[in-house]
């Protein structure tokens, strides 16, 4: 079935749809700021960023479930308006002074317009891409990685020269403007629309069982396969977002300036972008349950060394990236599998119900290492912590590779 539409205008709409969604991953530029601005502790000025995910977590379920039904156009546009009316409602957090009005504003409704745009971009662009799955979400998904890479400088340039409510005025516009334009590119593919040439295989390398049919929600929920998915989701994704959550703050905690701390959080991003396509490359190449073994593996290595090793700026860098780099490949791991075994007729609530467990990560991973900061002063015991969980993952990965993958 013929269509005009070139389908890599549709990565390119996802990618910049991303890229504003993403700048959750640099929120620990404005930690320390609104610590020494409110007096507040440090769970306290961390807090915010979790209510974010939860959010954006809890809001892929009806949103995936809204384009599914209704197309990604209308959804991710109304993702994207209140994603940055969340950021121009904290610039008033100098008028209210309360960790609530943060938690309201930029984590409940930013939070939620992400979780509302972010459900679109991956169901569209892999429906558009049946040939090659893992690359293409891959690249769209890296744009939610590297934002931070964009982000995280110019919100410390802003807070060092407009301050901190018009830190977020300024980026609340941007993102209120580049968010609603790439949403707007935003459509899926016709009915029985598929690449010129291209003929559906049998089975893939990228498939763990390839799905028969399309599942509901319901079914889904009761295999066994979702649970070891979820579960691992979480345990990786706490560890990752520990890290995220206050990489600039344990930057500057070992004295360096906040400048280079802010682009140790964009180093992050930078392989947290790079990781997604080429996740989405290995898992093509080598299959998804072998690229989980092999990625979390190395990801509960780097968790035990990282307080021991990243005791300098340089070796922060390189920390940080491989952290970025396996941290952005479950992004595009994950969704991939999602729709080998459980198809994607309902991709977008069917991803959305696996993507619940990062918002479960996202409540354990940043809050548990404020709150061990915050009673050791040391981020020790919480990369101790986060590397026991990753390590469980690597378990479930074997079972997962060894019970399903050909």
């Amino acid at each position: 079935m013929a269509t005009s539409t070139n389908r890599w205008t549709i990565v390119i709409a996802g990618f910049l749809l991303n890229l504003m969604l993403g700048i959750v991953y640099a929120w620990s530029v404005f930690v320390r700021p609104l610590m020494e601005s409110f007096e507040w502790t440090k769970t306290t000025a961390t807090l915010p960023f979790t209510i974010f995910l939860v959010f954006f977590a809890l809001m892929m379920i009806p949103a995936g479930r809204a384009q599914d039904k209704m197309g990604p156009r209308k959804v991710a546009m109304i993702g994207g308006s209140l994603l940055g009316l969340g950021f121009i409602l904290a610039s008033f957090i100098g008028h209210f002074g309360s960790p609530f009005w943060l938690y309201f504003s930029y984590g409940i409704i930013a939070g939620s317009g992400c979780g509302l745009g972010y459900a679109c971009a991956i169901p569209a662009t892999r429906k558009w891409f049946p040939d090659k799955p893992g690359l293409s979400v891959g690249i769209v998904v890296g744009g939610f990685g590297l934002s931070a890479l964009l982000f995280a400088p110019l919100q410390r340039y802003l807070l060092d020269t407009q301050g901190l409510q018009m830190a977020f005025l300024i980026v609340g516009a941007v993102l209120l403007v580049v968010s609603i334009s790439a949403a707007s590119m935003l459509k899926n593919p016709p009915e029985g629309w598929k690449p010129a040439g291209w003929t559906p295989p049998k089975a893939t390398t990228s498939s763990v069982t390839p799905a028969v049919r399309d599942c509901s929600p319901g079914e889904v929920l009761k295999s066994g396969r979702f649970w070891m998915l979820w579960l691992m989701f979480v345990f990786t994704s706490a560890a990752g977002l520990m890290v995220i959550g206050h990489v600039a703050a344990y930057t500057e905690e070992i004295g360096v300036v906040a400048m280079y701390a802010a682009i140790a959080a964009g180093v992050l991003s930078a392989f947290n972008a790079v990781g997604r396509p080429g996740g989405g490359a290995l898992a093509d190449k080598i299959g998804v349950p072998k690229a989980m073994l092999i990625l979390f593996a190395i990801q509960g290595v780097m968790m035990l060394a990282f307080p021991h090793f990243a005791t300098s700026l340089a070796a922060i860098f390189v920390s940080v990236a491989v952290v970025g780099f396996i941290y952005g490949a479950n992004f595009a791991l994950f969704p991939t599998v999602t729709a080998d075994i459980f198809g994607i007729k309902n991709l977008g609530v069917n991803y959305g119900l696996v993507f619940t467990a990062y918002g479960v990560g996202g409540t354990i991973g940043p809050i548990m290492g404020s709150y061990v900061y915050d009673t050791t002063e040391s981020y020790a015991i919480a990369f101790t912590i986060a590397a026991v969980l990753v390590f469980v993952a690597v378990g479930l990965a074997f079972a997962f590779k060894s019970k399903h993958s050909k």
